[in-house]
């Protein structure tokens, strides 16, 4: 599995969704604290499942803040509606 895009990052970045550490500008490398490093991971792992950003962005600073391990987590979304990210591959059922 592949990470986000650098066009992904910049965008997010850019949407205030990631917040890298700051660093001289235009030009120089950017460098990512771990949560960050950990929220973008998984924003990517959700949008590539169908979230938008925005709501990606979301679940996985809670999931990340809250839950410690992004790779296995629960997140409630709403009442009665739990969001469960773990590090098991896609299994597709046969319609």
């Amino acid at each position: 599995m592949t990470g986000p895009t650098k066009r992904q990052l910049d965008f997010w970045v850019r949407q205030g969704y990631l917040k890298p550490v700051a660093r001289g500008g235009s030009g120089h490398p950017r460098e990512w604290p771990r949560t960050e490093k950990q929220v973008a991971h998984l924003m990517g792992r959700l949008v590539a499942a169908g979230f938008t950003a925005a709501a990606a962005a979301d679940v996985a600073r809670v999931a990340v803040t809250v839950g410690g391990d992004p790779v296995n987590v629960d997140v409630v979304l709403a009442a009665g509606l739990t969001l469960t990210v773990d590090d098991r591959p896609a299994v597709r059922e046969a319609s």
